[in-house]
């Protein structure tokens, strides 16, 4: 019985609530019920764009912390290329020269085995895991990177495993979520004025306007309502003062007004549509191209940061001979990043057309044997180069440095697909209006699919058609933008026998 009047006394106190929240809400005015919506609406999307911030900030720290680890694991791991510098006491001079980084926690090395060698620094785990840590999903204050020895034939020779503290990284995550809801209780306050003074000045027009139609409905029509502004609101108390005067007029006209309006309002979405297509497809690209120059500068960077460590290491007594090689492996890496440093700045003048043609007449022959002798040490053994010049050629215009740049990059991918003891033919022939230079290859040719995409921006065949490390796809791009600066054009077809023949041709100008 009890209870049956408690739940008969609760449903009663609720419909009361909800009859009461109902009158209370028809009572209050249009500002304030569009104030409160306005700013609900509003702290909402403030308080999701907070959070998600907050998620941004904290996956970001942890994806750069977990990158930068990376790169000193494989540092240290490059550093070490043969068995006899696992040797314990080797090790552990090497553990004490790298603790002293205040990044690292600690370093262990173990061998092949994954037995124990050395252990300096503070661990603080008792289990071992032979695996690098998900950051984004640790217990402790000690992020574990696993990094495998390779040793020179490619068989794994032992291994480390570094401790990186991540006592900083939660510090500065918490500094973030503190300053996040700082600014969140800030953002709140200032919405909250700023709703309330605009709505009030915004809503002014359309309280008089709610008066004139009052008038209007009593048939008085010398209502005029004044005009504060010259926007949407300002014109629609012009056209309100005009209906009170010609209303007739106005209805007439309402129809053809609509129209235009619908018309001018698909043209507007047209155009949006066309320009929100050329800004996706501009971030698009720029996402690609900024992705592309990470790979590509960080790999070189990486062996060359190696490398160079492990020349100024005092403590692994390399050989005059592994210093030489070290050398040549950073100078080789060197001309490797300088090559896509300059692919890259000439990228950026092509496409902002900014790219400048210094034409003068040229001789074709001798621009040609000069391009072959520059490159004699990018010639494999085994390959024979043949050039063919016709006696009519005259002198060309040109830009001689940026056709010698076209002409290396069609020889460079020539040399990079011919199989060993084959001939490349270079032949250049006069026609009526123009000269073509050809470079003839007898590698495995190019799909008939492939043909025009292989001029596009980062487009690549196959790595493993290729002899050599393949590119990232700018070489051929470059040469066709330089050859159109010219008027001339540049293609791709099957050679007689196998292979590819890329030509291009440069107009003849008296």
């Amino acid at each position: 019985m009890g209870w049956q009047v408690y739940k008969h006394i609760n449903k009663n106190i609720k419909a009361g609530y909800s009859t009461y929240m109902i009158k209370l809400i028809k009572k209050m005015s249009f500002k304030l019920k569009l104030i409160i919506i306005i700013s609900f609406i509003n702290i909402l999307v403030i308080s999701i764009i907070s959070y998600i911030s907050m998620l941004h900030m904290e996956r970001s720290l942890k994806e750069r912390m977990e990158l930068r680890t990376k790169v000193i694991v494989d540092v240290i791991v490059h550093s070490i290329d043969d068995e006899t510098k696992l040797k314990r006491e080797v090790i552990e001079e090497y553990s004490n020269f790298i603790i002293n980084e205040r990044e690292i926690q600690y370093i262990a090395f173990f061998d092949k085995r994954n037995n124990l060698i050395s252990i300096a620094g503070e661990r603080g785990k008792t289990e071992i895991k032979f695996v690098t840590e998900n950051i984004f999903d640790m217990q402790d204050n000690i992020y574990d990177v696993y990094g495998e020895i390779i040793g020179k034939n490619k068989i794994k020779i032992g291994s480390i495993i570094v401790g990186f503290p991540i006592t900083k990284l939660k510090q500065a995550i918490n500094k973030g979520v503190v300053t996040s809801i700082i600014l969140w209780l800030i953002a709140i306050v200032v919405i909250m004025i700023f709703n309330y003074s605009s709505l009030t000045y915004f809503l002014r027009p359309i309280r008089d306007l709610f008066r004139a139609a009052e008038c209007v409905s009593k048939r008085d029509f010398n209502c005029k309502i004044p005009v504060y502004n010259a926007d949407e609101i300002g014109k629609i108390s012009e056209q309100f003062n005009l209906m009170i005067v010609e209303l007739e007029s106005f209805y007439n006209s309402l129809e053809e007004k609509v129209k235009i309006a619908t018309n001018g309002l698909e043209a507007s979405n047209e155009k949006l549509k066309e320009k929100t297509k050329e800004l996706e497809e501009m971030d698009k690209r720029k996402t690609e191209f900024v992705s592309i120059v990470a790979h590509d500068l960080r790999s070189p960077l990486t062996s060359m940061m190696g490398f160079a460590d492990t020349l100024n290491n005092e403590n692994l007594n390399l050989s005059e001979q592994d210093k030489k090689r070290y050398i040549n492996i950073i100078r080789t890496e060197t001309r490797r990043l300088s090559k896509l440093i300059s692919n890259f700045l000439d990228i950026s003048l092509i496409e902002e057309n900014k790219i400048v043609m210094d034409a003068e007449k040229t001789d074709l022959e001798e621009l040609i044997n000069d391009v072959l002798n520059s490159m004699s040490e990018n010639i494999i053994k085994g390959i024979r180069i043949s050039l063919e010049v016709g006696e009519d050629i005259p002198q060309i215009y040109m830009d001689r440095d940026r056709i010698i740049q076209v002409l290396q990059n069609l020889i460079i991918n020539a040399l990079k697909y011919s199989p060993e003891m084959s001939e490349i033919k270079i032949i250049a022939k006069r026609f009526p209006d123009e000269v073509r230079i050809s470079v003839i290859d007898q590698g495995p040719g190019i799909p008939d699919r492939q043909k025009e995409k292989i001029f596009n921006k980062f487009s690549k065949l196959s790595e493993q058609k290729a002899k050599k490390e393949s590119g990232i796809g700018l070489g051929l791009f470059i040469a066709k933008s330089i050859v159109n600066l010219h008027g001339g054009k540049i293609w791709v077809e099957d050679a007689e026998n196998k292979g590819s023949n890329f030509s291009f041709t440069l107009p003849i100008k008296e």
